[in-house]
């Protein structure tokens, strides 16, 4: 048998609702709103395989 890694690689969608007078303000009241965790889920979690390494010959550090 081999020794594989698999990458994941995941993708969330969150909104937060922010005032402001144009755009490029929504964004920087956005991300400050990220920061204090202001913010709302929505929809699923996006989970995709990047890439499956073999292992098998290396000095990997392997945990299964």
């Amino acid at each position: 048998m081999n020794k594989y890694k698999v990458e994941f690689k995941q993708t969330e969608t969150f909104i937060i609702d922010v005032l402001a007078k144009d755009e490029k303000d929504a964004r920087e009241k956005a991300l400050k709103g990220w920061e204090n965790e202001e913010y709302q889920e929505t929809g699923d979690v996006d989970i995709s395989i990047s890439y499956v390494y073999d292992v098998t010959e290396t000095e990997d550090p392997f945990f299964p």
